[in-house]
């Protein structure tokens, strides 16, 4: 017993001494700069996690506005800590671009497999007759932190008020359905991402693009591209006028009020 209690004792100073002379001085500029972040840890800003950029901003990093869950008010606060100039960040939301609910498509097929999107992708791109639409399996539900998306009428759907715009939904979504637009009032978006020529999307989904072009032809401001039959939207250029909404014969264009 003397000398196991010999043996700890000396184990235990000599722990004391090692953790006194090879012990990491804390950054303190990188404790002050993680206190600022909102502790998501979701990647969105290009880090593992905060404590990554945290790390990098404390060594010189510039570049303060790679935080969407913190927004405005965290790229203010980081600006304000760190001396440098404070940076407008436009506030974004997950947006799901599918409106191929159970009232607007069908079933191809009985899916019994595990009940995961990722699982029926690999099952001749699942069992909905839109192959290119939500599975509504959930895996984005699951992934995300906030609570901000549902299930409803067979397709997820985002809560923009619950949204922190970390983007684990996007890289989640097996069909890389879910996209970051503005989160400002009247952003108008075309909620399809299928590449079928027109009479083949009306047969698999309602509600879809049919590639008529009638969206392109109205657009003044060249905010509208053709991806194939597929009218894409480029939001940048987007003025939000509302003309081309009208124009679509089946209502896969729609504009979203969200509160900035």
């Amino acid at each position: 017993m003397v000398v196991l209690m010999g043996i700890g004792l000396f184990f235990a100073i000599l722990i004391v001494i090692v953790s006194r002379f090879f012990a990491v001085e804390e950054n303190k500029r990188q404790s002050e700069v993680r206190e600022l972040l909102p502790g998501a840890n979701c990647g969105a800003c290009g880090f593992s996690g905060c404590d990554g950029y945290a790390a990098s901003l404390a060594d010189g990093d510039t570049d303060i506005g790679r935080c969407p869950v913190g927004g405005a008010a965290v790229t203010q606060d980081l600006a304000a800590l760190l001396g440098l100039e404070a940076v407008d960040v436009e506030a974004t939301v997950a947006h799901v671009m599918c409106q191929g609910t159970t009232a607007h498509t069908s079933k191809r097929y009985a899916y019994s497999g595990t009940i995961s999107c990722s699982a029926a992708h690999g099952l001749f791109s699942g069992p909905n007759s839109c192959t290119y639409g939500c599975i509504g399996f959930g895996d984005c539900v699951y992934h995300c932190p906030y609570g901000a998306i549902d299930l409803v009428d067979g397709i997820a759907v985002i809560n923009e008020d619950k949204c922190k715009a970390c983007g684990l939904c996007v890289v989640t979504c097996p069909k890389e359905l879910i996209f970051m637009v503005p989160k400002r009032t009247g952003t108008t978006i075309v909620s399809c991402r299928n590449k079928w020529p027109g009479a083949q999307t009306r047969k698999n989904c309602t509600i879809g693009c049919i590639g008529c072009k009638k969206c392109f032809n109205i657009c003044e401001f060249d905010a509208i591209t053709m991806t194939g039959p597929l009218a894409v939207i480029d939001q940048s250029k987007c003025t939000r006028c509302g003309k081309c909404e009208p124009v679509c014969p089946t209502n896969a264009i729609r504009s979203y009020f969200y509160k900035a």
